[in-house]
């Protein structure tokens, strides 16, 4: 015993004055040439499941890819449990992902946002869904992109809304494209206070509606798991949601491949460049010019007649009171579009 803490005294103090490595110093990262080797343009977006379940990974990249039919491919895979990284070498492949969803896998809802240069996928905080939610039983003279906006600032962050149905007469109902978060219950009604303070019920529905709670309203779990529910004497037919909070009707299955999933080892695909890129340049760049002065055009329209009602609108109120697990789930199932 006396040998070996003779020993070790003898290392300390040999090793006494030794400096480590300053590990704060840092390394700059080289700047990319686009030279051989340079990696091939991608985009890349982090996703999770809004479940408990074990995600079965391979069957999920089947389907995932067969909804999504990459132009270019997509590359998955599994960063952790049940958080997983989807590589696109296409932007409009990444864009319709992004626009076209709410997606899921076996009906629960796939959570994802797209990781800019820099950022570490793990790191991405993933805890809000994009949602099309249809507005119903808007007054006459409510129908108004500023009360919409209202609408959608109510059901969280207002994104969008679908100007499509602006024109025209009264509709049935009106979509606003919203940010909700998934740690708060859906909201099935907004108490809509008019200029006379007369007031009604605006009621919604959601487009690409998955698995949710109809005693809690949480997105990610049935009411069979709900803690609160089963602790409920009230009877599921009293439970405040329900099925009728889902816009449309399922679609029928579709087929499942792999034409666009891609392995490790396979290059995305690529297109052909035109034979005349400046020609189809003017020729789109002609369409969207045409089309946003029509939209430019009606809307104005719109806005001369609505000019007081939008600013009598700014201040107002809003207050509220109280299948298949396949593809078809995977491409959202059901979204009812709207009336032209």
């Amino acid at each position: 015993m006396a040998a070996t803490d003779a020993t070790v005294a003898h290392l300390s103090d040999k090793w006494a004055d030794i400096v480590l490595e300053d590990e704060d110093a840092g390394v700059e990262a080289p700047v990319d040439d686009g030279g051989a080797g340079a990696v091939a343009e991608s985009w890349v977006l982090v996703g999770r499941f809004l479940t408990q379940r074990v995600i079965k990974v391979e069957y999920m990249r089947q389907v995932m890819a067969s909804a999504w039919k990459p132009v270019s491919g997509v590359h998955i895979t599994e960063l952790q449990p049940n958080l997983f990284q989807f590589v696109f070498h296409h932007r409009t492949d990444v864009q319709r992902v992004l626009d076209e969803g709410p997606w899921s896998f076996e009906n629960c809802t796939l959570l994802c946002r797209e990781v800019k240069d820099g950022q570490l996928p793990e790191a991405t905080v993933l805890d809000t869904v994009e949602l099309w939610v249809q507005v119903y039983n808007l007054p006459v003279g409510y129908n108004t992109i500023p009360v919409l906006e209202q609408t959608g600032k109510f059901l969280g962050k207002f994104l969008k809304v679908d100007e499509r149905q602006i024109k025209g007469p009264l509709k049935a109902f009106y979509r606003v494209r919203v940010s909700m978060p998934v740690d708060k219950p859906l909201k099935r009604r907004m108490k809509l206070i008019r200029r006379d303070k007369s007031w009604g019920w605006v009621n919604f529905k959601y487009e690409r509606l998955h698995t949710f709670c109809f005693f809690c309203g949480l997105l990610g779990h049935s009411e069979k798991f709900c803690l609160k529910a089963r602790n409920s004497t009230m009877a599921p037919e009293q439970y405040p949601y329900g099925l009728w909070m889902r816009a449309g009707h399922a679609r029928g299955p579709r087929l499942i491949g792999e034409p666009w999933l891609l392995s490790s080892e396979d290059p995305p695909a690529r297109s052909q460049e035109p034979e005349n890129p400046t020609i189809n340049e003017q020729v789109h760049r002609q369409t969207e010019e045409e089309d946003g002065v029509t939209a430019l055009t009606k809307r104005r329209r719109q806005d001369d007649g609505n000019e007081n009602r939008g600013e009598q609108l700014t201040g107002m109120d809003v207050n509220m009171a109280d299948s298949s697990k396949n593809l078809t789930q995977a491409g959202s199932g059901s979204q009812t579009r709207p009336q032209q």
